[in-house]
C-alpha cells in the first residue's frame, strides 16, 4: 500500500506530458500495475487514458500480426492459436522486442536460434515468425506432441526438459508454461513424423497424437 501511495505521488510529480506515459492496470489479483508497456494478457484491465488508447494500437498491432500467423502456421502444421499463445508470452506482439539474454522480436528469437532456422534479421515480423514456427514444429516432434514439454523446451531448451524428464523445476519455466495453458489449453498438439528424432522418456508419455502420412 505505502508503495502504490508513493508511485501515485511521483507520478503526480511528473511533467503531464511524462505522466501520460504511465500505463495503469489492475492486475488479476486486484492489484495496481504501473508500466510503460502495454498489457494484453488475461485479467488485465486498463485504468486511465493512457492504458486504454495504448490498448487500442496494440489491438491493432495484433489484428496485423495475427494475419500473418495464420497465414504461416499450416505450413508448419501448427495451430495458429499455439503460435499466438508462444507470441503473446514472448513479446506481447512487439515486433521490436529484445531481452536482457539477447533474445529478439516477437517469438524472442536467440542468435543461435535464429542462425538454426535460418533467420537473417530477427526483427523482421515474417522471418522471426517463420523461424519461431519452425523450432516450435521441430519441438513438438522431439516431444512427440507433447504440448507443455515443448513449450518448456522454447523456453529454457530442449536438453533442459531432458534433463529433468519434463517441465524444469526453474520457477521462470514453470511460470512460462502455465502462461501458455491461459492461453492454450490443449495439452496434446499434432505433429509431423520425421522431422526431429523422438524423446525417449524414462517414463512413458500420456498420449501422444501424429499426423498420418507426415
Amino acid at each position: 500500500m505505502i508503495r502504490i501511495l508513493i508511485l501515485i505521488i511521483a507520478l503526480t510529480a511528473l511533467p503531464q506530458t511524462l505522466a501520460a506515459e504511465v500505463l495503469i492496470y489492475r492486475t488479476p489479483t486486484g492489484e495496481r500495475l504501473f508500466t510503460d508497456r502495454p498489457m494484453s494478457g488475461p485479467g488485465y484491465h486498463p485504468m486511465n487514458a493512457a492504458a486504454r488508447q495504448a490498448g487500442k494500437k496494440l489491438s491493432q498491432r495484433m489484428k496485423e500480426i495475427d494475419t500473418l500467423i495464420y497465414r504461416l502456421a499450416p505450413r508448419f502444421s501448427l495451430d495458429a492459436d499455439l503460435v499466438r499463445a508462444v507470441v503473446a508470452v514472448e513479446s506481447n506482439y512487439d515486433v521490436r522486442a529484445r531481452s536482457s539474454r539477447n533474445a529478439m522480436g516477437l517469438m524472442q528469437l536467440i542468435p543461435a536460434t535464429a542462425e538454426r532456422f535460418g533467420v537473417s534479421d530477427p526483427y523482421d515480423p515474417e522471418q522471426n515468425l517463420t523461424g519461431g514456427m519452425a523450432y516450435l514444429q521441430w519441438l513438438l516432434a522431439h516431444f512427440r506432441g507433447n504440448v507443455r514439454y515443448a513449450v518448456a523446451a522454447y523456453n529454457a531448451g530442449e536438453n533442459a526438459v531432458a534433463k529433468y524428464g519434463g517441465v524444469p523445476p526453474y520457477p521462470e519455466t514453470q511460470r512460462y508454461v502455465e502462461k501458455i495453458r491461459l492461453r492454450y489449453d490443449s495439452d496434446l498438439h499434432p505433429y509431423s513424423v520425421g522431422i526431429a528424432n523422438p524423446w525417449q522418456p524414462a517414463r512413458q508419455d500420456q498420449g501422444q497424437i501424429t499426423l498420418s502420412g507426415s
